[in-house]
């Protein structure tokens, strides 16, 4: 019997530091990374990937979203590819590890099997999702739903999506080369199973004293648009008793989105992004958006946070009294997802090759990823390794070299064990 295969740590960890070093690193000394979407940095990591990936023998595809699709074949000739996807871009001051470990472990996994002369019975996909972060252009895991065909957005209406500047997706795509002729649509370029390593992002395994986590499902969550309206007026003439002041409203109902959350103990929910129409020191602003990001382990939950956070919205605008109001709109959101048995039992057992059952902990995901997408058309579930301190979406994001190496360990064996049990049958 051969002896198992196994990852090179070293030069997993090499590539990673060296292609975020290279692409999208903050200045110095920070290890922070700024690799926005469809940005000169992406499209410099996407070029090397590519190279990467058909120097290994892969049928590179690029389909309508930019999504990158590196295909090792297989022996089967009627089987879609096992993917092993996540992401490389990143927020604007992001760190190296959330989506990239999970690209740059794929790719790992395609060097062993390479050097190693292993022949899988399905093809063997490595996949580069765009826009998992949302922070160029709103709307987070864009790609991956626009494949799954489950988004309420449509591919029209993410190439539509301008960012900041107001470039359209679209054109975005164009400049950089990557706005390729495969369909994004699952039923014309579809998998047999998805499995992704991430961070964690959390504390939980950390707190735990665990090295694994075997994700089950992912939360549910909604995004809303909130706009609040008043009156513009001078801030030095305009007496204070006078005031139909938006920016004091919108502070009011951002304070009882928090409190609702606490209060309540369904989940979790954020404001993150405020904006007032004039941003002027001497101007009473006539008109401020936030956005509210609610997050709970079910549906039911997000909807039961939702209206409780609107139902104390009301008496603010009462107790105000002064010609303040409010309109909701929903953006985004994205169903509670459940991850298949079959890939879930295939990474736990792959887990505990590696570690000791002491060491394996299931666990649902609290963060968005891009398999909480594909988990609605295909098997999917997903693997964790701990976040020191928990932290992500920051330049201190920081997953030992030791921890990246399992899970890219773990992405192997249940890659190579979920192949084999569709060659027997089993799946």
């Amino acid at each position: 019997m051969s002896p198992p295969l196994r990852i090179n740590a070293g030069r997993l960890n090499d590539t990673l530091q060296e292609t975020c070093t290279q692409w999208g690193a903050l200045a110095a000394p920070s290890t922070g990374m700024c690799r926005l979407t469809l940005s000169p940095e992406d499209q410099e990591t996407r070029d090397w990937l590519v190279s990467e990936c058909k120097a290994l023998g892969c049928e590179v595809q690029i389909d309508q979203m930019g999504n990158i699709f590196a295909i090792r074949p297989g022996t089967a000739k009627d089987k879609k590819p096992i993917g092993m996807g996540s992401h490389m871009d990143t927020q604007p001051a992001g760190g190296r590890y959330d989506g990239i470990l999970g690209v740059q472990a794929a790719l790992e996994v395609l060097r062993v099997l390479n050097e190693n002369n292993i022949s899988t019975h399905c093809p063997i996909a490595l996949i580069d999702w765009t826009n998992e972060e949302g922070a160029r252009f709103p709307g987070a895991m864009m790609a991956s739903g626009v494949w799954s065909t489950k988004s309420s957005t449509s591919l029209e209406g993410c190439w539509d999506t301008q960012d900041k500047e107001g470039m359209r997706m679209q054109h975005a795509l164009q400049e950089i080369g990557y706005l390729g002729s495969t369909p994004c649509d699952y039923r014309e370029n579809g998998l047999e199973a998805h499995f992704e390593l991430h961070i964690e992002q959390g504390p939980l395994l950390e707190r735990a004293s665990k090295s694994v986590g075997v994700v089950t499902s992912v939360q549910g969550m909604k995004w809303f648009n909130i706009r609040v309206t008043g009156i513009e007026g001078h801030s030095g003439t305009t007496p204070m008793p006078d005031r139909s002041d938006a920016m004091v409203t919108a502070s009011r109902l951002i304070t009882a989105v928090r409190d609702t959350a606490l209060k309540t103990e369904l989940g979790v929910a954020t404001v993150g992004v405020v904006n007032s129409d004039t941003s002027s020191q001497a101007t009473i602003p006539a008109g401020v958006d936030f956005i509210i990001d609610i997050r709970c382990s079910t549906d039911d939950m997000v909807e039961s946070l939702a209206t409780a956070i609107f139902d104390a919205f009301k008496p603010i605008i009462a107790e105000e009294a002064n010609g303040t109001a409010y309109e909701i709109t929903r953006s985004w959101g994205l169903p509670e997802s459940k991850f298949h048995k079959h890939c879930i039992e295939t990474v736990r057992a792959s887990a505990l090759e590696e570690v000791g059952e002491d060491q394996v902990m299931d666990m649902l995901s609290r963060a968005g990823h891009d398999s909480a997408w594909t988990s609605r058309v295909c098997p999917t579930s997903m693997i964790f390794v701990p976040s020191k301190d928990g932290i992500s979406h920051n330049p201190h994001e920081y997953t030992s070299p030791e921890h990246c190496a399992l899970g890219a360990q773990i992405l192997l064996n249940a890659v190579l064990r979920y192949d084999e049990q569709v060659k027997t049958g089993a799946y």
